[in-house]
């Protein structure tokens, strides 16, 4: 048991080989790993009451899990385990690694600026 830690997810894997892909698997992981942010692909985990101390999930049709990292951290630190959860590169293949990844940035730059959660769900789904 080690009580400081409150949290933990999984390194970040996507399905592809790619450069791209390579280097938002890099990116993401060292996120996660030294800024303790990983997100909701990463399947974050921690104990039920905890989830629940921490109010749950936020009611936003987006950012629930980094609006909730970004809670629940003041109660420990967060553990990256040393073992993958993998995610889907359709996204990228779809809209290509560029824009999806600019498109994500740009989220999470407007949730920082308080663009309204809708919105940027908006901007996700485009």
């Amino acid at each position: 048991d080690y009580p400081e830690i409150c949290a933990g997810a999984f390194r970040f894997k996507v399905d592809e080989d790619s450069f791209p892909m390579k280097l938002i698997e890099k990116l993401a992981n060292f996120r996660a790993s030294v800024l303790k942010m990983p997100y909701g692909d990463q399947a974050i985990f921690l104990k039920k009451e905890l989830f629940f101390k921490a109010g749950g999930f936020a009611e936003i049709p987006i950012m629930e899990d980094f609006e909730f990292i970004r809670r629940i951290k003041k109660y420990g630190k967060i553990f990256i385990a040393p073992f993958p959860a993998l995610t889907s590169a359709r996204r990228w293949k779809k809209n290509g690694f560029l824009k999806t990844t600019l498109i994500n940035q740009l989220i999470i730059m407007g949730y920082y600026l308080r663009v309204p959660p809708a919105k940027l769900r908006d901007w996700y789904n485009k």
